[in-house]
């Protein structure tokens, strides 16, 4: 028996591997490289060993890289080498990626291509690093990192870069002597920024930042009123513990944070079910043939009416939660509530008459699980944005340009895109905050 049920899964696994093959197949002669490929990638992990697919996908993936490199000279003769160079490094990116190695014409189509890219690579290079801002020049290694391999320019950027670290000693020094005790990011980055141009800053180990949190005491209050199952109890309990993680993966939380934060969580939960056991009385009309009372000899068909009488278990079921957190951050109150109730009926019986229209029915009753799985998640994705809400108002309004750059960092980890973070990381660096998180995990 099992070894029936194995072999019919396989079988529905080839049906559905092939249909996606087939898929992959059609938009190939369509045209459509890159969603032909999806498909066939789709089919090799449900069967990593179809040939079928995995002729294709390599087909498709070469049809990819060709009509990239075509896209790159479009590009280059129409004066956009930048927008070519980024698309060849692309394309480089995804060999690696996938492992293939362009041959014929693809092949010589890229070795002309690379040849116009290094070029100007060379010419970018030698431009950058003039640049007061050496990360200008670092970020541009960053993003033509595996056009500079194949291009063979790496002792080029490496005689650039020996020359550049002189401007950023100066930028490292002058943040090292802003990177006071309380300035936390501050000191993190300043630490990343040395490192990695190689001078390495030694700041003395902080133990307390108070304006964050090492803690989170939690007061569960709980008022559960089950018919049967403590499942949704443990559901409340799983919920709570939630919370706790929520914070602790939030900006607020850090092992060095001197407070604690104090979180109440009430919720009262009922679900009752009630059961009564009621019968039911189905009228009918059935011909019987009957003696003539007039002539006993002859037979007469008369109507008789009928009750069919059958027992019906009739269910009352009654759900409602409320629940509400309350806390303190940052001397901001957060607070939010949610609320379901439902009343819901059904019934049961095993009477089967098909003349009546009457067959078994099971009650359907109330999915107590999925309803109080969607407030809880509710109330905990409310108070994750109310974290992050505080976080923003108490970073990123008012004293955003205090501290030389400490509420900068602090407001960028929520904010990238905020005007002031990138204005005042252009200044410094010549990047917006996200070229400078690519480059040193901000």
């Amino acid at each position: 028996m099992k070894k029936a049920i194995a072999l019919g899964v396989f079988a529905l696994v080839l049906v559905g591997c092939k249909s996606l093959v087939e898929k992959g197949h059609n938009l190939y002669e369509a045209g459509m490289y890159t969603q032909s490929a999806e498909y066939y990638e789709q089919a090799l992990t449900e069967d990593p060993h179809n040939l079928e697919a995995q002729k294709g996908l390599a087909l498709a993936r070469n049809k990819i890289l060709d009509k990239g490199l075509i896209d790159v000279r479009m590009l280059r003769l129409g004066g956009n080498q930048t927008g070519a160079t980024l698309k060849l490094e692309s394309l480089f990116r995804s060999q690696i990626d996938w492992q293939i190695e362009p041959f014929g014409a693809i092949a010589n189509t890229q070795s002309e291509e690379l040849s116009y890219a290094s070029q100007w690579l060379q010419q970018q290079a030698k431009l950058l690093s003039q640049s007061q801002y050496p990360d200008k020049f670092r970020y541009f290694e960053h993003n033509y990192a595996f056009l500079i391999s194949n291009a063979q320019l790496g002792q080029l950027i490496a005689n650039y870069r020996a020359a550049l670290q002189q401007k950023a000693h100066s930028q490292c020094m002058l943040m090292a002597s802003q990177a006071t005790e309380q300035r936390f990011y501050l000191r993190q980055f300043t630490e990343k920024y040395c490192m990695s141009w190689s001078l390495p800053q030694n700041f003395q180990t902080v133990t307390q930042d108070p304006t964050r949190y090492s803690s989170i005491r939690l007061a569960p209050d709980f008022t559960v009123k089950l018919h049967q199952t403590s499942r949704q109890a443990n559901t409340l309990n799983t919920a709570s513990l939630e919370f706790k993680q929520i914070f602790r993966e939030s900006l607020w939380y850090s092992p060095v944070g001197q407070q604690t934060f104090q979180l109440n969580l009430k919720a009262e939960l009922e679900h009752s079910r009630n059961a009564k056991l009621v019968n039911r009385q189905k009228h009918y009309t059935i011909v019987e043939e009957r003696i003539n009372p007039q002539n006993p000899k002859d037979k007469l068909d008369v109507e008789v009416k009928k009750a069919y009488n059958y027992p019906v278990t009739e269910f009352t079921e009654q759900f409602s939660i409320d629940a509400v957190y309350k806390g303190v951050i940052a001397k901001q109150h957060i607070e939010f509530k949610v609320d379901d109730s439902q009343t819901h009926y059904t019934q049961s019986h095993h009477a089967d008459f098909p003349q009546l229209g009457i067959s078994p029915m099971q009650a359907t009753f109330l999915d107590v699980d999925t309803r109080l799985d969607k407030q809880m998640h509710s109330l905990q994705n409310h108070f994750k944005s109310q974290l992050e809400r505080v976080w923003r108002e108490t970073h990123c309004n008012g004293l955003i340009g205090a501290q030389h750059g400490e509420y900068i960092l602090r407001c960028g980890k929520i904010a990238p895109h905020n005007e002031f973070v990138n204005s005042w990381f252009k200044k410094q660096f010549g990047l917006a905050y996200n070229e400078m998180a690519a480059l040193y995990a901000l």
